[in-house]
């Protein structure tokens, strides 16, 4: 049975500086950005269990940038480590950072000038029911990003009726931009808990509606 996701219409994702990223729409209000806690010291075991990611060995390219290094240092929602982190995808412009936490696993995108954060429970993620989010780009276009169990090879993003994306994961993360102006609808896949659907938004609009 497919299990469909709400919609929440608000924004539950810190920035983490004011830069191009812009703006970050997270559907999933249930897990907002904590505030800060100790740091954890080494990578929980669940984390590790549910992502191969953070299985593998860190190497100086899993490292993020040292200036945003130290504002997660400041402020270490749900006691993430940056110190931990794994790049998982990478491009000219743009990153995404798995950073393991206290009872949750942080994504963070990066730009070059900032970085904007969400932090689905790990329990989420190894289920398969952690949602996208969405970022507005400097270059008007929308990313479509989020993070997925072992297992979970490619996902479906909805924009039009008909339309859909396949996007294929890499080291257990997705990432697409669709133009500005696109119809933004779902993202889709079958996670170990089976078919999960979460809507998604255009950023800038859920901005307008606040």
């Amino acid at each position: 049975m497919l299990k469909r996701y709400l919609p929440v219409a608000s924004i539950a994702t810190a920035l983490l500086a004011v830069g191009a990223v812009g703006a970050i729409a997270d559907r999933d209000e249930s897990n907002p950005p904590g505030a800060a806690q100790p740091q954890i010291a080494e990578i929980e075991a669940e984390a590790k269990q549910a992502m191969g990611v953070l299985r593998q060995r860190r190497t100086a390219g899993d490292a993020l940038r040292d200036d945003l290094a130290v504002r997660m240092d400041r402020r270490a929602s749900f006691g993430l480590n940056p110190a931990l982190s794994r790049l998982a995808i990478k491009n000219a412009t743009h990153s995404i950072y798995v950073i393991p936490a206290r009872g949750h696993v942080c994504v963070a995108f990066t730009d070059p000038v900032g970085a904007g954060l969400i932090c689905p429970s790990t329990n989420d993620v190894a289920k398969g029911n952690s949602s996208p989010a969405t970022a507005a780009l400097e270059t008007g276009g929308v990313a479509i990003f989020g993070v997925v169990p072992d297992g979970v090879d490619s996902v479906s993003v909805q924009t039009r009726a008909s339309e859909s994306i396949e996007v294929t994961t890499e080291r257990n993360a997705y990432y697409t931009v669709v133009p500005s102006g696109t119809p933004l609808r779902t993202v889709s896949y079958v996670g170990p808990s089976g078919p999960v659907e979460f809507p998604i938004s255009d950023p800038r609009l859920v901005m307008e509606q606040e």
